[in-house]
């Protein structure tokens, strides 16, 4: 555990950041006590100590030119670092995904994205910056932005991405996680975001909007926020920077579900879902809009080893056409999907 005694508000600025050749390991945690995340004020205390991480990886700040799109993004970015998170295009083996940063003396930004098919890198260069925080950042900061990109994936299609991100330092004390305790600002991110995708195989375009809100606790020079909770996840699921675990949470040595596929997706009315079982077990499935509220759940008991594949109806819901998440719970086991739903 690392501690850090402090003496009352901070204020963050690019010292704060990363650079170039930096490392995080980062923890997923679950957050079993569901704590409130609108708590918040002036020397406020946040207790997160009861964590539970179930998996780590490692963040590296790396040089532009150390990626496939280095070429392209060299004038713009200092850094990037790998992309959490999936392309909505289906069926598509995309490997080397990156985004990258600019970090100024009174601005920290997110300049663009790639990923790598075939080998070959495909940028998506912002018209205009993601601008996640404005320095000086401190207590009571207010500020607002627009960003957009356009992605061209030769014979697949394209996606085009409009950003605005409203923040807000809402709050600022003493936090703690397993990894320790921080004087810490806490900031409020309210993203609202429409995508536009098109893909050239089925003749078919979608426009997705949908809005989520991103609370994240910084510290002085700690690089990456000390917390980050988004409420996508309903809350329950958390990422903070961690020290070595040798045993992670729950679960560690439950091999039961290794992961899961969905064909097609997008999905017009019906979506399979095509998963192993590496021992008879139960498994429950789950569909989620994207503030976390359940849509569907069954629960499959039973199932012997091997594989197994489960047809989901979409147009049973009576929801909306947008983004979704498919959850499925297996022994000790929790993983999910994104998925889009145009009927």
């Amino acid at each position: 555990m690392v501690s850090y005694s402090g003496f009352g508000q901070i204020v963050i600025g690019k010292s704060d950041m990363p650079v170039k050749g930096d490392t995080v390991r980062i923890s997923t945690g679950l957050n079993v006590n569901l704590i409130d995340v609108s708590e918040t004020g002036a020397d406020f205390t946040w207790d997160y100590s009861e964590l539970i991480p179930i998996k780590q990886r490692i963040d590296t700040f790396r040089s532009v030119w150390d990626t496939p799109a280095g070429l392209l993004f060299a004038l713009t970015s200092d850094y990037a670092s790998r992309m959490i998170g999936n392309l909505p295009f289906p069926g598509l083996e995309i490997s080397n995904t990156f985004q990258y940063y600019k970090s100024l003396s009174d601005a920290y930004e997110i300049t663009g994205f790639a990923i790598s098919m075939q080998g070959f890198p495909i940028p998506a260069n912002f018209s205009s910056y993601d601008i996640l925080y404005k320095f000086p950042l401190e207590y009571g900061n207010n500020d607002s932005s627009t960003s957009g990109v356009d992605m061209i994936v030769p014979t697949i299609g394209y996606i085009k991405i409009d950003r605005k991100r409203k923040n807000t330092v809402d709050g600022w004390g003493t936090l703690t996680t397993p990894y320790g305790t921080f004087d810490v600002i806490r900031m409020k991110s309210e993203v609202s975001e429409y995508d536009s995708i098109y893909l050239e195989s089925q003749d078919m375009g979608i426009g997705i909007p949908y809005s989520y809100t991103e609370y994240k606790w910084l510290g002085k020079n700690q690089k990456v926020p000390l917390l980050t909770v988004r409420n996508f996840t309903a809350g329950i699921l958390v990422e903070y920077p961690d020290s070595i675990r040798g045993t992670l949470g729950v679960n560690n040595q439950d091999k039961t579900l290794s992961q899961f596929n969905l064909f097609p997706n997008p999905v017009r009315n019906k979506t399979t879902i095509t998963f192993d079982l590496q021992q008879p077990a139960g498994i429950s499935v789950s569909v989620l809009d994207i503030n976390g509220k359940t849509i569907y759940n069954s629960t499959l008991s039973g199932l012997t080893r091997g594989q197994h594949q489960i047809t989901l109806n979409f147009n049973d819901y009576k929801i909306n056409s947008g983004s979704y998440f498919i959850v499925i719970k297996a022994g000790n086991n929790t993983f999910s999907k994104k998925i889009i739903y145009l009927p």
